[in-house]
């Protein structure tokens, strides 16, 4: 089938997987394997390089033990010592004694008896076997080599560093590498003269720098290279071409300082070995290097060790990547299989939004016959239908935000509407190739969607209903409140209105007698006019407390609670209650005065009414209201002694329409008590018994309070 991954392409997929992983750790074992090769290589070869760099040291120091003989020599010579005991016609048989040293010794070039002012007395120059007696005798004492030897001890030995001889001012071609080995001559503690010999260090050189397995450098005092394996860079100071060690040795300087701590001078990037020599007249150093020949073949070993391996592995691999091809082919059928009984659309696309393999329930949405219709099209080609998985830019969000889900919405021709939860997921399918594809599902929720918007609409009808209901009830309740409010607004005018009744009823008595007086006139008037000022003053403080407040403010719950006592004064005295007010007078709150204050007389009421509920109680009736102040709250708790609450009804109290007063209650008072404290003050408000009446706890929070 055209959408199922074929043995083949899987088979090459995991043959390019499994040769990239084994490239991959062909390379870090190679690394790996490659860095411990060159380390075992360099330590292996580490004693070898101390026992080259001891032997150059003994060659150096016997070719130069050598020379100083040869001085000795010369220096203990009769004709020498009668020339500077200045005796006559010895100047020949010298001349003839130099020549003789010149030839027995193959390497001394030049032999030299310079006076103490640093003139040639005697100079044999030697090239190749050719003997001369020189002619132009010259005055040495401007050079080094002078200078340093006149000022030794009689017996030293001067030995100059390795250099090109140098000839009337030019170094004489072609190069002669040279060591000049002198000494002083004293007679009585005078300096008479200097020995000079010039020995070619040619054959020593190329003695020290024939190594089998190390590329030798020197580098002079300077730093410049004084031997180089290129012999384009020897002799860099004497040349003038300064070709600087630390320019090709850049851990030079580390090597030496190793050198000078007494420490092994090995190079910890595994290429140097680095000695010093003290024999000529400036310390050297001597640098190795393993030859590259011998670094490639040791290395090309480890290569071939490696790369062979790897081959092997790569073969022996084969078998495992048919067997994973043919299980992976087998997995595609499985999901295929698995898809198409799903009664819902989907697919799987790649990120160009490629349908790579659909199911049935898709192609039958999408309105063709068979799968082959929309494997290999791109899906937004038919974004017109207006249907699932087309959407391109769902697409594009998706591979940066791995997953999302949606509602589509997708009206019929016959505007009936489908509703379909779909859900987009980005797959990786081996990272190492960067293959990324969209998986889609489509659910069709139409029927659950149908069966919300009518549960909505049923929920919407049945709180419009509740809600009619509360106000219903909430306007009972006011009215109730109300009627309570009316009743002790009546017990508050009885008196007044009996006192004003009485008064006029004697007024007029006085009047028809014709029996009063200006003073009882204005008594009767003044009496009428503080009762009618009480009745005045009772029912402005009633209309105060009804009016809800509308502007946050800060105010005392004292004087909360007298406003609440005035208003009550009548219930109270007729029921012979006692109300005892101990909350501290500064206490303040801020918030809504008449919420507090209503909530405080709803509480007084019930407490009351258990008060006629409980006739049995006769004396010693009361109420205490006391303040407690905890970190975070303000708790007013207010007690009575009215013989308390059910213990069924304890949980019941602040119900919805729970009471205890048949029909003579709303059952809302507590409830809409606890919404007013939890909504304005952030508190709450909880009951229990105590000492024979009931508690209730109002707690606010400090946050509210200033």
């Amino acid at each position: 089938m055209s959408y199922l991954i074929s043995v083949r392409k899987n088979t090459l997929l995991f043959l390019i997987t499994i040769g990239i992983i084994n490239t991959l750790l062909a390379i870090i074992v190679f690394i790996y394997f490659n860095n411990q090769q060159k380390e075992l290589l360099y330590y292996s070869k580490q004693n070898i390089a101390k026992t080259e760099f001891k032997e150059t040291y003994k060659k150096l120091q016997s070719e130069i033990n050598h020379y100083k003989l040869i001085l000795k020599t010369l220096k203990e010579n009769k004709d020498l010592i009668r020339f500077i005991n200045n005796e006559k016609n010895i100047f020949p048989y010298l001349v003839e004694d130099f020549i003789d040293f010149t030839k027995a010794n193959e390497n001394i070039f030049q032999l030299r008896f310079l006076d103490k002012y640093g003139n040639e007395v005697i100079r044999i120059d030697k090239n190749k076997d050719e003997i001369n007696i020189a002619k132009n005798l010259q005055n040495k004492s401007d050079r080094y080599y002078f200078i340093k030897t006149k000022s030794l001890k009689d017996g030293e030995v001067y030995i100059s560093d390795f250099d090109l001889n140098v000839e009337n001012k030019k170094i004489e071609l072609p190069f002669k590498p040279t060591i000049r080995v002198s000494t002083p001559i004293y007679k009585n503690n005078n300096l008479e003269g200097i020995l000079i010999i010039n020995f070619l260090a040619s054959d020593l050189l190329e003695m020290i720098k024939d190594k089998d397995i190390f590329n030798v450098y020197f580098m002079d005092k300077h730093g410049n290279f004084l031997l180089h394996p290129d012999e384009n860079k020897n002799w860099s100071t004497q040349r003038k071409t300064y070709y600087k060690v630390k320019d090709e040795i850049k851990n030079i300087d580390t090597l030496i300082d190793k050198e000078k701590s007494e420490k092994d001078s090995f190079d910890k990037n595994l290429t140097f070995y680095l000695d010093k020599i003290d024999l000529t007249d400036n310390s050297f150093y001597i640098i190795y290097s393993i030859k590259k020949e011998i670094y490639d073949t040791y290395m090309k070993e480890t290569t071939n060790k490696v790369a062979f391996f790897f081959i092997v592995l790569f073969i022996l691999s084969i078998p495992f990547v048919l067997l994973g091809a043919y299980l992976q082919s087998i997995r595609m059928k499985i999901l295929d299989s698995l898809i198409n009984n799903i009664p819902f659309p989907i697919c799987l696309k790649d990120s160009k939004g490629l349908f790579l393999l659909v199911n049935d329930s898709l192609v039958k949405l999408y309105g063709f016959t068979s799968k082959e219709q929309l494997i290999g099209k791109k899906s937004y080609d038919f974004i017109d239908k207006h249907l699932p998985h087309t959407s391109k830019q769902k697409d594009v969000d998706v591979l940066k935000k791995q997953k999302i889900k949606f509602v589509d919405t997708i009206v019929l021709k016959n505007n009936k509407k489908l509703y379909y939860d779909t859900r987009i997921i980005k797959l990786s399918f081996l990272g190492l190739f960067n293959k990324t594809y969209i998986l889609s599902i489509a659910i069709d929720i139409t029927a659950m969607k149908t069966l919300n918007h009518k549960l909505e609409d049923k929920v919407s009808e049945e709180l419009e209903k509740r809600v009619r209901t509360e106000k219903l009830l909430t306007e009972k309740a006011k009215l109730a409140e109300m009627g309570n409010m009316i009743d002790n607004i009546i017990h508050q005018w009885k008196q007044p209105l009996s006192i004003i009744k009485v008064t006029s009823q004697a007024l007029e008595l006085n009047l028809e007698m014709h029996n009063l007086t200006e003073e009882q006139r204005k008594n009767y008037i003044l009496t009428i006019s503080e009762n009618v000022d009480f009745m005045s003053e009772t029912a402005t403080d009633f209309r105060n407390f009804l009016s809800p407040d509308k502007i946050k403010s800060e105010f005392i719950i004292h004087d909360c609670i007298n406003k609440i006592l005035k208003i009550l004064f009548f219930r109270f005295k007729k029921n012979s209650v006692e109300l005892k007010n101990n909350v501290p007078k500064e206490l303040k709150v801020y918030g809504y005065k008449s919420e507090l204050c209503q909530v405080i007389l709803n509480i007084l009421n019930n407490a009351l009414d258990q008060f006629l509920v409980n006739k049995e109680i006769s004396e010693n009736k009361e109420i205490i209201i006391e303040a407690i102040l905890e970190e975070k709250y303000i708790l007013l708790e207010i007690s009575d002694n009215a013989g308390g609450i059910e213990k069924n009804d304890l949980s019941k109290v602040f119900d919805d329409r729970f009471t205890t007063k048949k029909d003579k209650g709303t059952g809302i008072g507590l409830t809409i008590s606890k919404r007013i404290i939890q909504d304005s003050f952030d508190g709450d408000i909880t009951v229990k018994n105590k000492d024979n009446g009931a508690s209730f706890i109002i707690k606010i929070a400090k946050e509210s309070t200033i």
